[in-house]
């Protein structure tokens, strides 16, 4: 299910606040509470039916407090006190066991809708066009997921159950009032309308402040998530101070901002308590003196009923039982702000367009082409790729090369339709990736990057992870083609040992032979290889390119090498120099080499930076040791 399916509203503003759409009453923020609701309508029914009850059982309670003034204390009968005292013993059982049903029954239905959206909007996200988490940090998007739902609890709490049962409190008590005495009951009306007016007054500051104190929450989760994330760069530089600091800096802003809204909410109560107070204290000196007969046959001529000492206790009940459902009422609004300033942020994320999927199925062939292919990223004036064209023929190797920033990484992100090309083709087998079923294009393509990820969990875990049907034994072999074997036997509890988290309980080339593993056991028709021997000391980087030269012979996969270090790939069917985007040579390494041209001249700077120790970086090291030495 997704939000959609639970109605959440479309195009509500971001972080940044678009006033235009904001809600300012609850005329503007109700549409959105009851879109939500909408597929759970049947639910919703049994809950405020419940609670109306347990609502219409708690408004007998004064009746008992007349009943005795008027009529069991005159009449002194002692078994009218005893049928009297089994009543009261029924009632309140039957109250509280009304009151506790209520309660559990409207949290659990609650919890059901948050947990709803919650994992339909967590699903949402992980869709989206990946330009989209570049554009927000991601703590404040894990805040959109968690923090956000968990605040459309109140809202959905108080609108989906509560709120029913306390407007039919009020039209219960106001009904009684009246029957008992329509004098004293404008009265009550009064007191209503006065706290109404209170509450009024503070909605625009209060949903203002309610929103932004969504934002801020966002803002401190995202410093924290990016600091921890990268915790060992900032021990690396000392920078726990720095982090701290900025971390305090949202944190301190967070708390005016929530002083703030104390404030106005601390005003709002107290004159609604000021209203509430001056309301009751009138109703008891006026009907004190109507009761007490203080002021001769004036009240006497007044319209309405006799009023009794048991009416006026009953009365003074009823309008302490009012309070609560009309402040309840009133406060509705600020709940319902505070939501929806939730609701507005979900919907931001919601609304947007996952990523676009076609219909076709994958052809029969892993031939990759691409075809004046013109890319930049989002925000970029500079093109990452510009007009390139390559072939990579089905079954064969083919490498990448070239300098820094010449657009090799980019073409991996281009075959996962990861981002799309603005001009130009990319096919696979003959189609155009755009038209192919993505789920499927991605299951065909397999990257092993430069940087593995690395999950917490197992060994195990890892290996399977996007195979999770694959059983131990395939893992086994795909660790052993891999080259990792021999460590994972090492390791406490082989492939059941826990990586840690983000694998930090492992070196470098663990995780990329790890990641290699997982690529061979997904059985891609492509295999793309983005730098991923880079971490492996020379002879696990043997034992891993001839495990992929026996996979390549054995399952006929398409596989695109991006490498700086030229020996690696010296053996690949072709050889693809990118230079600005574009491919500026290609050949095998020998015909590179013999055409004296840009491959030429990378290979004679990294012979000479691995062969000649006076012309490589640890040859100069020497020799400044040595100058410092004499």
């Amino acid at each position: 299910m997704g939000l959609g399916d639970v109605g959440a509203a479309g195009g509500g503003p971001g972080a940044t606040g678009n006033k235009r759409h904001v809600p300012r009453t609850v005329a503007r923020a109700l549409p959105r509470l009851l879109k939500l609701l909408a597929p759970y309508r049947a639910r919703v029914i049994g809950v405020s039916l419940l609670i109306a009850l347990a609502s219409l059982v708690n408004q007998l309670a004064p009746q008992f407090a007349r009943y005795a003034l008027d009529v069991a204390i005159p009449a002194g009968d002692l078994r009218l006190f005893g049928w009297f005292a089994l009543a009261l013993l029924v009632y309140y059982l039957l109250r509280e066991a009304l009151d506790y049903a209520g309660m559990l029954v409207s949290f659990a239905f609650t919890q059901r809708v948050v947990d709803d959206v919650r994992r339909s909007t967590y699903a949402h996200l992980l869709r989206l066009p990946l330009a989209r988490f570049t554009g927000e940090r991601s703590g404040s998007l894990v805040s959109r997921v968690v923090g956000d739902v968990n605040a459309l609890e109140a809202m959905i709490q108080a609108g989906a159950s509560r709120i029913v049962g306390q407007l039919f409190s009020i039209l219960v008590v106001l009904v009684l009032m009246f029957v008992m005495h329509w004098p004293l009951a404008l009265v009550a009306l009064a007191v209503v309308a006065a706290m109404s007016a209170v509450t009024l007054a503070f909605q625009e500051p209060l949903r203002r402040l309610a929103r932004a104190i969504r934002a801020k929450v966002g803002d401190m989760t995202a410093v924290a998530t990016e600091a921890i994330g990268n915790v060992a760069t900032v021990k690396g530089f000392t920078a726990e101070p720095l982090e701290a600091e900025r971390f305090g800096s949202e944190s301190r802003a967070y708390r005016n901002l929530n002083l703030e809204r104390r404030r106005h909410l601390g005003l709002m109560q107290g004159g609604i308590g000021l209203a509430g107070g001056l309301g009751a204290g009138a109703l008891l000196v006026l009907g004190g003196i109507a009761v007490s007969g203080a002021a001769g046959d004036a009240f006497a001529r007044l319209p309405g009923p006799e009023l009794t000492t048991g009416v006026l206790v009953a009365f003074l009940l009823y309008l302490s039982q009012l309070m609560g459902p009309v402040v309840f009422v009133l406060n509705f609004n600020n709940q319902l702000q505070a939501g929806a300033a939730a609701l507005e942020r979900l919907d931001e994320l919601i609304t947007l367009a996952p990523e676009e999927s076609g219909e076709s199925a994958l052809p029969s062939s892993s031939e990759l082409t691409l075809q004046g292919v013109r890319f930049r990223y989002p925000g970029d004036e500079r093109y990452a790729l510009d007009g390139l064209d390559l072939r990579v023929p089905a079954g064969r190797t083919v490498a990448l090369v070239g300098s820094s920033g010449g657009g090799k990484s980019t073409v991996t992100r281009l075959l996962q339709r990861l981002y799309d090309p603005q001009e130009g083709v990319i096919r696979l087998g003959g189609t155009e990736l755009r038209e192919l079923r993505l789920d499927e294009l991605r299951r065909a393509i397999a990257l092993v990057p430069q940087e593995a990820t690395v999950f917490s969990g197992s060994v195990l875990d890892n290996v399977r992870y996007g195979s999770p049907d694959a059983d131990e034994a395939s893992a086994g072999r795909a660790l052993e083609r891999a080259g990792a074997s021999r460590f994972v036997q090492d390791l406490p509890e082989g492939v059941h040992t826990e990586v840690g988290e983000r694998g930090v309980k492992l070196s470098g080339g663990q995780r990329q032979r790890l990641a290699i593993a997982r690529a061979l056991l997904r059985g891609a028709r492509v295999l793309v290889l983005d730098e991923a021997t880079s971490h492996l000391d020379a002879e696990a980087e043997a034992v891993v390119q001839d495990a992929l030269a026996g996979q390549l012979a054995e399952g006929q996969v398409t596989t695109l090498v991006i490498a700086h270090r030229l020996a690696t790939v010296r053996d690949a069917d072709a050889i693809a120099v990118l230079e600005h985007g574009r491919v500026v040579e290609q050949g095998d390494h020998a015909s590179l080499l013999a055409k004296g041209g840009r491959y030429a001249r990378l290979h004679e700077l990294q012979h000479r930076g691995l062969g000649g120790a006076s012309d490589g970086p640890a040859g100069r090291l020497k020799q400044a040791g040595a100058r410092s030495d004499g």
